[in-house]
């Protein structure tokens, strides 16, 4: 069987390329992709745990803590405790994180027409169905 036969290397290839990308166009802010998604679950969830953070980014928690500790040193995100469970906290973006995110809420976008570019809206559509369902592939 010949490599570009295989789902797993083309989605693979096509991920580097894409987030190699995405990691050129965003450095300039100090941002990498991964911060960005973290940016963005929290502008639309707002006061999200760090598990429900881990689940909506599909990462492990500890990769999670680590992020945000290295956001939080550059004043992006800050944790409130939970009231209820002082094991837990909550999590928010900053004055500075919303400012960064309005800042390269453009860029992001200007991103992801260009890497799409050679796709119809109709194509998008179908790509993000077919990565959804290889996704909740039970294996």
């Amino acid at each position: 069987m010949d490599l570009h036969d295989l789902l797993g290397y083309l989605i693979h290839r096509t991920d580097v390329k894409m987030t190699n990308y995405f990691t050129k166009v965003l450095k300039p802010y100090g941002i990498t992709p991964e911060q960005w998604s973290i940016i963005s679950v929290l502008s639309s969830q707002r006061g999200t745990t760090q598990k429900e953070l881990a689940e909506a980014i599909d990462k492990n928690q500890t990769t999670v803590v680590r992020m945000i500790h290295s956001m939080e040193r550059k004043s992006i995100v800050k944790k409130v405790f939970n009231e209820q469970d002082r094991r837990s906290h909550y999590l928010f973006l900053t004055e500075k994180g919303e400012e960064i995110k309005k800042t390269i809420l453009s860029v992001v976008k200007d991103a992801h027409h260009v890497v799409s570019s050679n796709l119809s809206k109709r194509e998008i559509q179908q790509l993000k169905s077919l990565l959804n369902k290889l996704y909740d592939t039970r294996y």
